[in-house]
């Protein structure tokens, strides 16, 4: 069954509610609920694929809390062939590689035993820190031990039924259609010798259970005995048949493009039924994740998109409440890079409102959702003052944390404070390891004489009344009510106020950072210790 979310209440509720009657309807309610998800580790793993294992989760969490058993299961289909060219490398570098197994594709970097190993390692230590716990399945090590064999003997038997389920688009009373019927198999083979998926199969002997293959790649010509040593898996559509059936897999959430007419959902639920006696699973359509500019993330778009840093910048709270609160059905696009501090700010703002009592019984809900399993920082620093504390700090941890009491009230010991700020000064130091050095901003270790001797006698004036009234502010909000007053302050700037405004602050710009722009003024100047403002504001040392 394939079901798009109606819009009635919170899609999670409405997705359960769904499931379950569709299970009573089929007969599959006597059973564990058995939710799937799965991939290719075939390249560096993107964000976007974190939605599919997320939903499926979530469903289990909340059948959970209705005290009906449910379990989740991620297949990594590590056997499948390597094809898909990382972004880090060429084609000439890797292609002795292509068509092997990713379990027998060296990691080329070294650090596992497998190019397929490390992405999926990679993987789930992304889906451990995001409170995903699912069980892994490793298609590799299934087939390799002969799990499957039964379905692959039915497979056989009977593969012109599944050519025609397939092909079922096709004119099939075409000679060219007979003849590719008469020649199918549904199985990718590995060769013996070369150890590559470019072969034909040849024949099945179902006395010997003897599969006879020649490979268009090497010339060689060998066989496997099904169960034994056959090196092979099912094709795609079959495979995701034998899956369902064999772990009696109630629940998995699709894309869309698996889920029209002649997508792999149809054909293999056609497969799983007609073939193999098994149901079909109850599937949730949902849509993608995208980036500004891009509405679908992809491998292809490298670095940006990758799922290791999108966990590593975003707490693991934050990353369940993204995935929680848009509904499968809805597309929507997250910016890790300049719009993170927007990020950070509504889910600290949507927890003041759950803390507050504020929240209504969804937002409650939803809040002890997105906490549950995960760590959270228990005091909410503003992520862009826990960045600009880092990046002048010198991405010394401690010396941010020592600065972070200027603007944030906390009664405790340094230590105390590092404690209760992570993870969020994890993701911040992540962030700043991503960003480009030239945007994040360092401190001058000296005055500024060349930009000083440039300034009017208005600005230079202004800049040393700041350093006067600093000594009073306590918080950013005074620091910022002094910092805009200056101007209204000054006879000769009453005719443009705001463009004096604009000079004053590109004028401290220059003198802290050497740049005529940088992170949010307030939050500079009270972060930074008095005697460093002196001698970068005015030249004035303590000696």
């Amino acid at each position: 069954m394939i079901y798009e979310l109606k819009g009635k209440g919170f899609w999670l509720d409405e997705t359960c509610d769904a499931l379950l009657a569709y299970l009573k309807d089929n007969g599959m309610d006597k059973q564990t609920v058995v939710c799937a998800a799965g991939m290719t580790p075939s390249a560096p793993i993107h964000f976007g694929i974190l939605r599919e294992i997320a939903i499926s989760s979530f469903v289990v969490e909340e059948l959970i809390r209705r005290h009906i058993k449910a379990c989740l299961v991620y297949y990594w289909d590590d056997y499948d062939h390597f094809c898909k060219i990382p972004y880090y490398t060429t084609r000439e570098v890797v292609e002795e590689h292509i068509g092997k197994t990713l379990r027998e594709v060296p990691d080329f970097d070294g650090t596992y035993q497998s190019y397929g190993e490390h992405y999926m390692h990679d993987f789930e230590r992304c889906l451990h820190t995001c409170g995903f716990f699912p069980t892994y399945n490793y298609q590799a090590d299934l087939y390799t031990s002969g799990y499957y064999a039964e379905y692959i003997r039915i497979a056989i038997r009977r593969r012109k039924e599944i050519f025609d389920m397939v092909h079922h688009s096709k004119d099939s009373s075409s000679e060219e259609y007979k003849s590719e019927r008469e020649k199918y198999f549904p199985l990718e083979i590995y060769c013996s010798e070369c150890g590559k998926d470019n072969t034909r199969t040849d024949s099945w002997n179902e006395t010997t259970d003897t599969v006879s293959y020649t490979c268009k790649k090497c010339g060689h010509k060998g066989s496997y005995v099904i169960g034994k040593d056959f090196k092979g898996k099912l094709t795609w559509k079959v495979n995701w048949a034998t899956r369902w059936c064999d772990d009696k897999v109630c629940y998995e959430s699709s894309g869309e493009n698996q889920l029209t007419d002649t997508g792999s959902y149809s054909v293999s639920s056609k497969i799983a039924t007609e073939i193999f006696g098994g149901k079909v699973p109850f599937s949730l359509l949902y849509r993608f994740i995208g980036i500004p500019g891009i509405s679908k993330v992809s491998r292809a778009q490298g670095e940006r998109t990758l799922a290791s840093r999108f966990v590593a910048v975003l707490e693991p709270s934050i990353i369940r409440w993204l995935l929680l609160k848009n509904a499968p059905n809805k597309p929507f696009s997250v910016d890790i890079e300049k719009g993170i501090f927007r990020i950070y700010h509504e889910w600290d703002e949507f927890c003041d409102k759950v803390e507050s009592g504020q929240g209504t019984e969804l937002d409650k809900r939803m809040h002890s959702m997105c906490i549950h399993g995960v760590r959270t920082s228990k005091v909410r620093i503003p992520f862009r003052v826990m960045t600009t504390a880092l990046a002048i700090g010198g991405g010394n941890r401690n010396a941010a944390v020592d600065m972070l009491p200027r603007i944030v009230q906390f009664d405790g010991s340094p230590r105390e404070l590092l404690a209760a700020v992570q993870p969020r000064i994890w993701a911040a130091e992540a962030w700043l390891r991503y960003s480009s050095a030239e945007e994040l901003p360092k401190l001058r270790t000296e005055f500024n004489t060349e930009a000083w001797d440039s300034f009017t006698d208005v600005i230079k004036r202004m800049v040393k009344s700041l350093i006067v009234s600093l000594d009073t502010c306590i918080g950013e909000e005074q620091v910022k009510q002094v910092l805009y007053a200056l101007p209204e302050q000054e006879p000769e700037c009453q005719n443009d106020v705001d463009a004096a405004r604009k000079e004053l602050f590109r004028a401290l710009y220059l003198l802290l950072l050497g740049n005529e722009k940088g992170p949010r003024l307030t939050t500079l100047l009270c972060l930074v210790k008095k005697e460093k403002l002196l001698l970068l504001l005015q030249g004035v040392t303590n000696e």
